[in-house]
């Protein structure tokens, strides 16, 4: 049987509607907590519901005549609202008007006529995976539940491309062989006998919409956002770091909270190093939250874990590494430190950088259609990051397609990094392995880049949308296994920012809308006015975290050295053990990413953590279905 952690928490397996299909329900029998049936009475989805007793996730189910539909996850639907929807539906296309219309982020799983469709967020915060056992495609939100029955084996491909500097989220697939993961932006399908497609479902909106165009809508979309966390009389809590992406987050959450009756906490993490300028503008943040039902939590430098701290401790429960493996101890800390005061949700800023500002390759994008405006941004750029005037007229020139532009990161995988002062233009970061990495493992990964390249497609028009969308999906795979981690220990992690509204609301405005070289993120501080008072809204510059990182490093050398001492990695022929510990403890590279050690961390940790798993054997007793058509059986939790 194939090694595999117990799933914490909720999860769910969906099953096609055929008799072939029975076996597996039998073999996760002992497991199931809830199973909810097709029409024709054989299993549809089994799992293991949100209980509601921590964070604010929710399953609500619906039937009528043939069509049943679940939706799980953060979200705000009521069973009668979506016997509404299931009332309408009469085919799986039909659905994409749901899809399009949730706030919050969930899941959708229906049955209609027995016809399958499975999908999870653009943002990539929910991921559906698929995987063919005994003749049937399955699908789940969890790649380990797959692989454990499929007795599928660990890719060693997929395990190199996860010790890339920074791994594109085309490339953050389920680590076995044969366990496949389903396109955000598309829907998985299945058949009654038991055969999978795969149909688009989303993509991005025109991004036709001028700053004050497209602010209210960002305004209502993060409202809304942070409304559905916003329980009545539920305790949140959010970060306030003064920054412009939770500062707003602890502004909307404090209006939510007021509605709901409940109680906002927020919090902010002391700093040691006395150039940094969060508390100067949390401390004006925190005046003007004014509320009795509003208290503040300032953590002062130290009360926290440090950076570092226990990446040697095996993170059980996760189905994939985590590229927060170095925060890890904290996030756990301060989820238990939100719990003892009451709060079950914790709200994040995480994402805001991601959607709300573009990166430097919008450039290369205006200056083919603003030529004028281009000139003018490129100055403002090449004087803040030190471009020279050659690199950027070669980075402006290249035309390649996606397709080509990753067959030639596959050529370069093993070069160097880029310097500091290069100005980044292409469709993604560079695809860098770091130096330990073997040269077989490198091989096989260039291989299998070469092959995608072929057919690659990129997510938008534009390279400045693909890599905002990139960006959201990398960080919205963390923060699905930042809510397993925190959910727990107590409060669970949310990141509002990564809701598929709000990434909309973001891309529907022109990219020199959303950044300049002048202005900082340009566009929350016009959906925010008349929220957050003007002194809030002023801020230019951004919190830096290095004096934080270098301390915890120096402190925790010991767990560095434990984690690498005789790395798995090494046994699997992917990691050079000398050079790892070496670079790692001693002599880091000069222009390597410390992203690069984040991704070799995460991956070690992961394959230490990996636990036995025994699902039931095949000839256990089965949980027949026993409900009719109108689902008596169906056991799933209703919304309290």
């Amino acid at each position: 049987m194939q090694e595999n952690p117990d799933p914490p928490g909720p999860w769910f397996v969906v099953l096609p509607d055929c008799a072939s299909a029975l076996p597996v329900a039998r073999r996760l029998g002992g497991h199931v907590g809830f199973t909810l049936n097709h029409a024709s009475g054989r299993p549809w989805v089994v799992g293991r519901a949100p209980d509601g007793s921590t964070g604010v996730a929710s399953a609500v189910h619906a039937r009528h005549g043939t069509t049943a539909l679940l939706v799980t996850g953060t979200h705000a639907l009521t069973a009668d609202q979506l016997e509404g929807w299931a009332k309408r539906v009469r085919h799986p296309a039909d659905l994409d008007a749901l899809a399009r219309s949730l706030a919050g982020s969930a899941h959708l799983v229906a049955s209609i006529d027995g016809e399958i469709r499975v999908q999870g967020t653009a943002t990539g915060v929910r991921r559906v995976f698929t995987a063919t056992v005994d003749g049937c495609a399955l699908a789940s939100d969890r790649a380990d539940l797959l692989a454990a029955l499929a007795d599928a084996p660990l890719d060693p491909v997929r395990l190199t491309a996860r010790l890339l500097a920074m791994t594109p989220s085309s490339l953050t697939e389920p680590l076995w062989t044969g366990v496949d993961l389903v396109p955000a932006d598309s829907c998985l399908l299945i058949a009654a006998n038991g055969r999978a497609t795969v149909r688009p479902w989303w993509q991005p909106p025109p991004q036709d919409l001028d700053r004050t165009q497209g602010a209210p809508a960002l305004r209502q979309a993060l409202a809304e956002a942070v409304a559905v966390r916003a329980r009545d009389g539920a305790v949140v809590g959010s970060d306030l770091s003064g920054g412009l992406d939770s500062t707003p987050l602890s502004f909307l959450a404090a209006e939510a909270t007021g509605r709901a009756s409940g109680g906002l906490v927020t919090v902010r993490i002391g700093v040691a190093d006395p150039t940094h300028d969060d508390h100067i503008w949390a401390a004006k943040a925190q005046d003007l939250l004014d509320g009795d039902h509003i208290t503040h939590t300032v953590f002062r430098p130290g009360e926290l874990p440090d950076m570092f701290e226990d990446v040697a401790s095996p993170i059980t429960g996760l189905d994939e590494p985590t590229r927060w493996i170095r925060p890890v101890a904290r996030l756990k800390e301060t989820a238990r430190r939100l719990a003892a005061v009451g709060a079950r949700v914790h709200l994040t800023g995480h994402g805001g950088d991601e959607v709300l500002a573009v990166k430097p390759s919008y450039l290369h994008d205006l200056t083919r259609r603003r030529p004028g405006l281009a000139r003018e941004h490129l100055a403002g750029m090449r004087a803040m990051r030190r471009w020279s005037a050659s690199a950027t007229v070669r980075a402006l020139a290249d035309r390649r397609p996606y397709g080509v532009w990753l067959a030639a990161e596959a050529e370069d995988l093993t070069k160097p990094f880029p310097p500091a002062n290069a100005p980044l233009f292409g469709w993604e970061y560079p695809l860098r392995l770091p130096p330990w990495v073997t040269a077989d493992a490198a091989s096989g990964l260039i291989a299998e880049m070469r092959r995608r390249a072929d057919g690659a497609r990129s997510y938008a028009p534009t390279r400045s949308a693909h890599t905002t969308i990139d960006l959201a999906r990398q960080l919205g795979a963390a923060v699905r296994l930042a809510e397993f981690v925190t959910g727990a220990e107590g409060a669970v992690l949310q990141a509002p920012y990564l809701d598929d509204r709000v990434m909309e609301a973001c891309l529907a405005v022109r990219p020199e809308e959303r950044s300049s070289p002048w202005t900082y993120k340009p566009l929350m501080v016009e959906a925010m006015r008349g929220t957050m008072p003007e002194g809030s809204l002023n801020r230019a510059t951004k919190g830096e975290f290095s004096d934080d990182f270098f301390r915890g490093q120096q402190r925790h050398r010991g767990q560095l050295a434990e984690l690498f001492e005789q790395p798995l990695l090494a046994g699997l022929g992917l990691v050079d053990a000398a050079t790892l510990r070496h670079m790692a403890l001693s002599a880091y590279p000069p222009g390597l990413p410390w992203g690069a050690l984040d991704s070799t961390m995460a991956v070690e940790n992961w394959l230490r953590a990996r636990a036995r798993w025994n699902l039931a054997p095949a000839d256990a007793p089965a949980t027949e279905p026993t409900d009719s058509n109108h689902g008596k059986d169906d056991r799933v939790p209703q919304p309290r």
